[in-house]
């Protein structure tokens, strides 16, 4: 009886059916768990709950369901079997894999609140008998305290730490789980997963062989080679956290993917994670390490990614980040580690054993700072990740005065003295203008310069102020950018601006920070509108950027209005303090860091809440190992909290036929309204994100139009409020015309 249990049924082509045993499914789930597992000394529990997540499936209700002879379908929960079994084997000390099993299909769930859905309503819960029908497989008789102790762990368990493990053993279960039944479903995808990748040794040497065609002019190579010689040096130190304090355009894009495969391969390291603040970075940075690495050793992993960089084994990599090199984002990254659900989390345990680099580390979510931190802690701590912060303006990440027991040890910095590295690097003069100015005299006195980049704070200031500057010059002279333009809209004009640069014709940018994310180009010189100190020397990095003058001019002024409540404003008035303190050397490393002291004291202080988390994750994840809300932490650990709604533009004739393709999608035969992966990822490159307030004005005016009545995709209709040279404006006249229709 045991052996006809079933867990999957397949019909191939001919009609045939094929069966995937109970006992074989769950002997080959706890085989892959214990595996993953083994990498960070928890297998013992990976291979029970592997064994006993299915039990549920035992029960003669599932059985019925399954079998393709009866073809009934109730609604059968198979995962609650599993939780109650482990808890009445065990005791109270397998509540921590109760929460696995309960979850997971439907995600990690609240340990208590008052819905049937929690762990201890479902631990009470009625289900059907399925213990007299388990399938015989080999379980201990107990679980010791031992079992919950990672093999790489440098201090004592604590409760973020028994949370955290959940969280990993989760990702064991699932990815173990997936791949197994995958095995059975579907043998040729499976199949494409083991076609063989670069070895760490492999990519080092590429990296290694890369690096030997480096010149030594023009003569700022000199200096990235000497960063290049300590990365590589520093990497035979052991596994820990490191700080890379390297000024913009010192070549930290390379020098900190030689030290992480040098450190990989003197420790046995399994990848190298490249953590990124923006998409725009990413895409950048990604395209250097194919161009070095090859397509199919780098998995560049967000939301922006365009079809043709997505190749059919990195489409696979992405559901549980199986390759050498990912390239991510800190939503990415940082949001799987606090998601609840079985897709997000897949990838987790394969974070064990890595090198990961975060560029530009400052750019880390301040009001989610504390719980971000304690991700890097636990994983360098315990699972047996080096770190490495990468920034010009290195933040005060190891303050306990500040972040308290959230702050990270102090971290080895590979430069040996970044003051003189920042001394040597300094090509930028700071100005600062103390005046309020207008948009038209901002427009006025950048007239006067023929290649000049402006940086503002808001989307409206940068449209005001192009709206100006065209009154008086032609468009092929002056370029805005926002995101209000589409992603494919912001590299057309990205192109047309290095190409004015690149003949020395004129070229008048505004832009909002946008541009300030890793976008290479360089002016000689640069405004911007108040703002942190960080992002004050990010703008520089887009000045005198490859020394081709003697010093560039960064002007710091303020607009008519202050930069918008909250961060943006707190922010600038730390930078304030800073530029008043240091008029000498604004972007100094002592001037940066006393920034992020009054910014980060600024940000705790801020109200009764902690500044630094702002939705109190922390104090739920060490909640009484029974009540763990991680279905709540899901929800409320957001990098970007603000609901936005995405509208498709039909921005030339590849956003047209994109959206022509996609209104075809209708009157699909079989299932209408299914729209392929790739037709998705092409129209991304199309869509412009909309708050709340204007999206429903933009809905109600039919401005925008919903394609399948299904609120999945909108499409904008009134072609008239997007144009080439700002994008969206939803300020339009032609738009304010409509609207004051509406009664």
């Amino acid at each position: 009886m045991q052996n006809e249990l079933l867990a999957h049924v397949r019909q191939d082509e001919e009609g045939n059916w094929h069966f995937h045993h109970l006992q074989e499914h769950l002997e080959g789930t706890a085989e892959l768990a214990e595996k993953f597992a083994a990498v960070f000394g928890l297998e013992t529990l990976a291979s029970i709950i592997g064994k006993v997540h299915d039990y549920g499936k035992a029960s003669q209700k599932f059985q019925d369901r399954i079998d393709p002879e009866l073809h009934v379908d109730p609604q059968v929960d198979h995962s609650t079997a599993g939780a109650q079994f482990l808890v009445e084997q065990y005791g109270d000390v397998a509540i921590l894999l109760a929460y696995i099993a309960a979850g997971h299909h439907g995600g990690l769930p609240n340990g208590k609140d008052e819905h049937e859905s929690c762990l201890s309503r479902r631990l009470k819960k009625s289900v059907e008998e399925y213990r007299s029908r388990i399938p015989t497989v080999s379980l201990p008789e107990k679980i010791l305290p031992a079992d919950f102790i990672p093999l790489k762990i440098t201090g004592k368990l604590n409760p973020y730490s028994l949370h955290f493990i959940i969280r990993m053993l989760y990702s064991v279960l699932t990815d173990a789980d997936f791949l197994d039944t995958e095995t059975f479903m579907n043998f040729e995808v499976s199949a494409a997963r083991q076609r063989k990748r670069d070895s760490i040794g492999d990519l080092h040497a590429k990296l290694e062989q890369h690096i030997a065609t480096f010149t030594s002019d023009p003569p700022i190579n000199h200096k990235r080679a000497q960063i290049l010689t300590w990365c590589q040096a520093a990497a035979q130190q052991q596994p820990g956290i490191f700080s890379l304090t390297v000024p913009t355009g010192g070549g930290k894009t390379i020098s900190s993917m030689a030290f992480a495969l040098e450190h990989a391969k003197t420790h046995k390291l399994r990848r190298v994670i490249y953590v990124i603040p923006y998409t725009s970075i990413i895409i950048q940075n990604a395209e250097v390490f194919r161009r070095i690495f090859g397509d199919e050793a780098v998995l560049e992993h967000h939301s922006n990614l365009e079809p043709k960089r997505e190749t059919p084994q990195n489409r696979l990599a992405a559901q549980n980040w199986d390759a050498p090199v990912i390239v991510t984002t800190n939503v990415q990254f940082f949001e799987s580690f606090y998601n609840n659900r079985s897709s997000a989390c897949r990838k987790l345990h394969n974070v064990a054993d890595s090198v990961l680099i975060f560029d530009e580390a400052q750019m880390f979510p301040p009001e989610l700072l504390k719980p971000s931190l304690a991700v890097i802690r636990e994983l360098v701590g315990s699972y047996g990740c080096t770190a490495v912060l990468c920034t010009a303006t290195q933040p005060t990440l190891n303050d306990t005065s500040l972040l308290k027991k959230e702050a990270l040890k102090e971290g080895c910095e590979i430069v040996p003295d970044p003051q003189q590295l920042y001394e040597e690097f300094r090509r930028v003069e700071v100005t600062v203008r103390d005046e309020a100015l207008s948009h038209e005299t901002i427009a006025q006195e950048i007239a006067e310069h023929d290649q000049i980049l402006v940086i503002v704070n808001t989307r409206k200031d940068a449209r005001q102020i192009f709206e100006q500057l065209r009154e008086t010059h032609p468009a092929h002279e002056c370029f805005h950018l926002s995101t209000m333009m589409c992603p494919a809209h912001r590299s057309v004009t990205l192109k047309a601006i290095h190409a004015c640069l690149d003949k020395g014709l004129p070229c008048r940018v505004i832009s909002t920070q946008l541009i300030e994310a890793g976008v290479d180009v360089d002016f000689p010189i640069v405004w911007r509108a108040i703002a942190g100190i960080d992002s004050i020397a990010q703008a520089a990095g887009r000045c005198n950027r490859e020394w081709t003058r003697d010093k560039g001019r960064l002007v710091v002024f303020r607009g008519e209005q202050p930069p918008p409540p909250g961060y943006l404003r707190q922010a600038a008035e730390s930078g304030k303090r800073v530029l008043d303190s240091y008029p000498d050397a604004p972007l100094s490393l002592v001037a940066v860091k006393r920034y992020f002291e009054d910014f980060f004291w600024k940000r705790s202080k801020s109200s009764s809440v902690d500044g630094l988390d702002k939705k109190g994750i922390m104090q739920m994840c060490r909640s009484n190992p029974k009540a763990i809300p991680f279905k709540d932490i899901a929800q409320q650990f957001k990098v970007i909290d603000e609901r936005t709604y995405a509208i498709l533009i039909p921005y030339q004739h590849e956003g047209k036929q994109a959206i022509n393709e996609l209104e075809k999608c209708r009157f699909h035969k079989e299932h209408p309204g299914y729209v392929n992966r790739e037709l998705r990822k092409t129209l991304q490159r199309y869509t412009v994100q909309l708050r709340e307030r204007v999206f429903r004005e933009f809905r109600q005016s039919a401005v925008i139009e919903d394609v399948f009545g299904d609120e999945q995709f909108f499409v904008l209709l009134n072609k008239d409020i997007y144009t080439e040279n700002v994008g969206l404006n939803p300020e339009n006249p032609v738009f304010m015309e409509v609207e004051s229709l509406i009664i």
